[in-house]
């Protein structure tokens, strides 16, 4: 019986050109990496120079080597040949039987051979080991090609192991004498084998060296761009819903790092302005739901044949579009609050600045309007945003007191902090807003800060809640802060603290 089934060794399987199709990918990605790259990059600048450097210091021992073994026979030539004159009765030149004795008494070394030819023959050799001949029968032919009657001749002949370096002196015997050549020749393939075998060894540890540094080099390569790994893998998680995603900083001493800080840097800003654009869609969503439903409401039940009726609806209608006008005005400045040109900074008088405010808020209300203090100091603030701050606390301030009550402007500047270390912080410019009202209590200090926060107080004009939350991003945008001071009963001080000399400014 045959069982049909898919063949999952069958090339042409759909699993199996899948599962290539993902290992061919993953190949091209991993050759596309920086890692790979940088490491490529690194190895082949290596091998290049590890080349040239092999080229250059082997063709110079070359060199070194022809230039030594030619030195060499240049020498024993010519102690041969005087040598052979000493011995001569005249003072002409040698006869070849005289070169012979002197090549016999100099006694060539294990590598080496002297010989003569005479009219295209050889007529004596002296072989340093006449079991292994440095000049066999086959070279006769070659050397007899390489002599020059006119000059001496130096030159290799040979190949691998039957290499032998030579330096060839014609011989003079006179008038009518015949074509003589002296030699003196040496068998270089024993040293050029030692050059040889060091060529291996520097190849085998260049190999070596290579594999070494690359394995090193992926590990390092792969620590040194780990951030990058993870930045990738961070930006492929990040969305609009989830910015949380942050890159591992261990170290910000390498460029690498730095980018790295830089990228959470990044996504923190991202972060905080996606943040901000749901809150103020949040903000939005709850605040304007109420006064649409109260527009929506009056529209319907509006009676069109009521002129009176109309009129009524009218201005109820323009009073809550107001109304809805402040609060989306008050909306888009606490979005904006944390764009870099929220506050435009300039130097600002702060005695002056705060007799201008006075003369502002003095005029919101039939109050006991005072100046507490003044401070004779120089600021780098922006004059308009603290302006609004300080009319805002005026107006909470009037709308929870009655014609009787005193609010009261002042301004001082204080030391700054001393830490453990003994070192004191910037000076700090207290701007503070009071008045004898009815106080809040502890436990919503900290609450009447936050968007839409309200104190239930039985009176005054409800309000949507934004005051103080305006109030505290203007003191952050100065890199400040805004507390209270406050006990039910005894009034309210509001008081805005900002550094002397902000960060934003000394930079």
């Amino acid at each position: 019986m045959r069982w049909r089934g898919t063949d999952s060794a069958d090339p042409s399987s759909p699993t199996l050109r899948v599962a290539a199709g993902n290992a061919w990918i993953g190949v091209q990605s991993r050759v596309r990496s920086v890692r790979f790259l940088v490491l490529a990059m690194m190895l082949l600048m290596m091998l290049a120079s590890l080349v040239l450097t092999g080229v250059v210091t082997f063709v110079v021992s070359f060199t070194e080597l022809n230039s030594r073994v030619d030195q060499s026979l240049s020498d024993k030539a010519q102690n041969v040949e005087k040598l052979a004159r000493a011995g001569s009765s005249g003072a002409g030149a040698p006869s070849i039987s005289q070169l012979r004795s002197a090549a016999h008494e100099i006694d060539p070394g294990r590598h080496e051979v002297i010989a003569a030819f005479v009219d295209g023959r050889l007529d004596w050799k002296v072989e340093g080991n006449p079991d292994d001949p440095v000049l066999p029968e086959s070279l006769y032919g070659p050397v007899l090609n390489m002599a020059d009657p006119a000059r001496v001749v130096v030159g290799s002949l040979g190949a691998d192991k039957d290499r032998m370096r030579l330096t060839i002196r014609p011989v003079s015997l006179g008038a009518g004498g015949s074509q003589s050549f002296f030699l003196v020749g040496r068998d270089t393939s024993d040293q050029e084998e030692r050059i040889l075998s060091s060529i291996r060894t520097y190849t085998m540890v260049s190999g070596g060296a290579l594999l070494a540094t690359g394995l090193i080099g992926t590990v390092f390569a792969g620590r040194l761009l780990r951030p990058l790994r993870r930045m990738r893998e961070a930006t492929e998680v990040v969305s609009h819903d989830d910015l949380s995603q942050r890159v591992d900083e261990r170290s910000r001493a390498d460029d690498v790092s730095q980018l790295a800080h830089k990228f959470n840097l990044m996504l923190e800003r991202l972060d905080a302005g996606a943040q901000e654009q749901h809150r103020f869609i949040d903000d939005v969503g709850h605040e304007l739901r109420t006064p649409l439903t109260i527009l929506r409401g009056h529209l319907e039940l509006m009676s069109d044949d009521d002129p009176s009726d109309v009129a009524e609806t009218r201005a109820l209608l323009l009073d809550e579009l107001s109304r809805m006008q402040r609060l989306v005005d008050d909306l888009l400045l606490l979005a904006n609050a944390q764009r870099p040109e929220f506050v435009r900074r300039e130097e600002l008088n702060v005695a002056r600045f705060t007799d201008e405010v006075m003369e502002k808020i003095r005029v919101l209300a039939n109050r006991q309007w005072k100046v507490d203090e003044l401070c004779d100091a120089v600021v780098n603030a922006d004059p308009q945003r603290l302006t609004q701050a300080l009319v805002q606390l005026a107006a909470n301030a009037v709308k929870y007191t009655d014609d009787e009550a005193t609010i009261a402007l002042g301004c001082r500047v204080e030391p700054g902090m001393v830490s453990e270390g003994g070192v004191s912080g910037p000076e700090t410019l207290a701007v503070w807003v009071r008045d004898t009202g009815m106080g809040i209590d502890a436990r919503d200090q900290e609450r009447i800060f936050e968007r839409f926060g309200r104190v239930e107080t039985g009176r005054g004009e409800a309000g949507a809640g934004l005051g103080l939350a305006i109030v505290t991003a203007i003191a952050e945008a100065h890199s400040g802060r805004v507390t209270v001071n406050s006990a039910p009963g005894q009034g309210s001080t509001f008081t805005l603290h900002i550094p002397v000399m902000s960060e934003a400014a000394a930079s």
